[in-house]
């Protein structure tokens, strides 16, 4: 796949404690033709190519603090190692990629969020937090993204390579329908989910995927 170029901004992703607030309307008329099964999403994979390339688990979802990272938190967060491909774990269309400036007070100061759209009312969110207080770094970031707006991804395709450019630096992941996120197990085929419960657990043995 070619890489692509900046591209325009349209959503708007606030970030407040860990919360993901995704401004969105189902896209009527929302139609993928016959590239991929539209209907449910239950079929989709991780978003890495090899278990090797995760470097730690920190946080999945949790809709309060009852949890073992202590805070609401409405996805999944993903720690590459520096230069690995991250492959879409669903198909669609790429809706739109946002550059976040969190401001030069905060630790990781820009997100980019890549949303991609499976239906008329899901889509799944890919929100780069490279953590870095450099433009250079997020714009190395940006140069990375090998999808733009428009464009069509299968499962597997790889979208980015990872810049992992300070401690923190992560991927956070979340699959949304109707201004809501959700916990994502129902959206993972048994054997995405399987190996996805073998990567957390070889961090955390006694770790759940989601908490209520």
């Amino acid at each position: 796949m070619r890489k692509k170029g900046i591209v325009a901004v349209i959503v708007i992703i606030l970030v407040a404690g860990g919360v993901f607030y995704y401004q969105h309307k189902n896209e009527i008329g929302f139609d993928p033709e016959d590239r991929y099964e539209s209907g449910r999403l239950d079929y989709m994979g991780v978003i890495y190519e090899n278990r090797s390339d995760i470097i730690a688990f920190n946080e999945g979802y949790s809709e309060s603090d009852n949890c073992p990272w202590g805070f609401v938190h409405n996805g999944i967060d993903f720690f590459f190692r520096n230069g690995s491909s991250v492959i879409a774990a669903a198909p669609g269309r790429v809706e739109s990629i946002e550059v976040r400036d969190n401001g030069p007070s905060v630790t990781n100061r820009f997100y980019i969020a890549l949303v991609i759209r499976f239906n008329a009312s899901v889509i799944v969110l890919y929100n780069f937090e490279p953590w870095t207080q450099n433009s250079t770094e997020k714009d190395q970031q940006l140069s990375l993204l090998n999808v733009e707006v428009g464009d069509w991804v299968g499962i597997g395709d790889e979208i980015a390579v990872f810049v992992k450019a300070g401690s923190g630096a992560h991927i956070h992941f979340g699959v949304g329908s109707n201004n809501q996120w959700h916990c994502p197990k129902q959206f993972y085929s048994d054997e995405a989910y399987t190996e996805l419960m073998t990567m957390i657990h070889s961090f955390h043995p006694d770790w759940d995927l989601c908490y209520p």
